[in-house]
């Protein structure tokens, strides 16, 4: 029985391909451009942003969303399906699966308290002022507690011969609490704001964990594909079925659920009685921002992920790669959707403030940060993926069917 993902696995660096140097230099170029906007933001503050009075929350919360909720979608579609209900070939990229999560967890953090101006305030304040009946309060603890689960998972993954079976599935079940408890919580804190009905009222929470198991699963497939791609090695058999039928039928159909869900919810809110509903999907779903909902969110981000999951022909290793990219694109498309639609409709005719709709527009060190916690997020993961041995199939989670074969794909042998 093998625990290795078809190349040999060292506690040290591995060889260095051409296509990884180039991968090294996108993440540089990433955080460069991204502590220009740390720079502006800690020296003169949230004015940089686009944000105002009627928008409080712009570009960064809706990269938050994105990135913590794929960070939970991780451990509900993935780590859980290994620790807890031992599904077959999900222990092979368990490893992969937890720095995955840590990595987005790390970067959807880094947006929310560079959001602030001043990122050591949450921290502090979060133990000092706890407020036990804000949801906010909760969303904070839980997400905190997240990232030390998946931490407390990576460094029990290194412990194997110490750590047996029992002990992994408890702290599974842990992490699919707290990260249960991350996806509700967010979409409770939108869905209670009476005065914001287009954050979906009590079909918020069902909402973010549908998109937040979808985008999770994406994100698993997209790095461990695009691991193999950059890295120019074979990807063993085993790996590769997992990651073109289990893989592919469960995001096929997770695309297809979300894609009828977001049809449902367009189709409610255009046929809203009420105005305030009404006039805030007419403005994001058929106003300016329209063409980039449609165009990038539905058809790019479910609508092609579907077909190309759906036709054997492409159910590929390329085809569950070039699908998982696009649902990735489409959910942060979406997300920003999400945050900016619930604001768009004035709430009171103020002559100071735009009225009956509002407007906004990131700015150029809102971009500058996300740019960082894409890089960031890339980083984490590049680390863990240098100097842990995410190929060998932890000693607890293996079974007798449990084995990773070299084989002779270098990619999609579909092609």
């Amino acid at each position: 029985m093998s625990g290795e993902t078809g190349r040999a696995a060292d506690l040290g660096p591995q060889s260095t391909s051409p296509l990884e140097y180039a991968w090294y230099a996108i993440i540089g170029a990433g955080l460069v451009i991204g502590l220009y906007g740390i720079y502006q933001a800690l020296s003169v503050g949230a004015v940089t942003f686009g944000i105002t009075d009627q928008f409080p929350w712009g570009l960064l919360v809706s990269t938050y969303e994105f990135f913590l909720l794929m960070g939970a979608g991780i451990v509900i579609s993935v780590v859980s399906l290994a620790l807890i209900f031992h599904v077959r070939g999900a222990e092979i990229v368990l490893k992969r699966s937890i720095f995955v999560g840590i990595a987005a967890v790390t970067a959807g953090l880094f947006s929310i308290t560079i959001s602030l101006g001043r990122p050591e305030r949450p921290f502090v304040h979060a133990f000092l002022n706890a407020n036990l009946s804000s949801p906010i309060w909760w969303v904070v603890l839980f997400a905190g507690s997240l990232i030390a689960v998946l931490v407390l998972l990576a460094v029990l993954m290194e412990l194997d011969n110490f750590v047996d079976a029992p002990v992994m599935e408890a702290v599974g079940v842990i992490s699919f609490i707290v990260a249960l408890g991350v996806i509700l919580g967010a979409g409770y804190i939108f869905g209670m704001v009476e005065s914001r009905p287009y954050w979906g009222g009590i079909f918020a929470p069902l909402y973010f964990l549908l998109t937040a198991i979808t985008s999770g699963l994406a994100l698993v497939a997209f790095v461990v594909i695009a691991e193999f791609k950059i890295r120019d090695e074979s990807m063993c058999i085993e790996l590769e079925e997992f990651m073109t039928r289990p893989v592919a039928v469960g995001l096929g159909a997770l695309v297809g659920l979300t894609l009828l869900f977001a049809f449902l919810k367009g189709i409610y809110g255009l046929t809203a009685t009420s105005d305030t509903v009404a006039m805030a999907y007419q403005q994001m779903l058929l106003g300016s921002f329209a063409p980039i909902y449609w165009g990038v969110g539905i058809f790019v981000g479910l609508v092609v992920p579907l077909g190309l999951l759906a036709y054997p022909k492409t159910r590929t290793i390329n085809g569950v790669f070039a699908s998982a990219a696009a649902v990735i694109v489409g959910v942060f498309v979406t997300r920003y959707e999400f945050v900016v639609g619930g604001q768009v409709v004035a709430l009171v005719a103020d002559p100071g403030y735009e009225y009956p709709i509002a407007s906004y527009s990131p700015s150029l060190v809102e971009g500058a940060l996300v740019v960082f916690a894409v890089a960031l997020c890339g980083l984490v993961y590049t680390i863990g993926m240098r100097w842990f041995a995410l190929d060998i199939i932890p000693e607890f989670a293996q079974t007798d069917m449990s084995s990773c074969t070299g084989g002779p794909m270098k990619g999609d042998d579909d092609d």
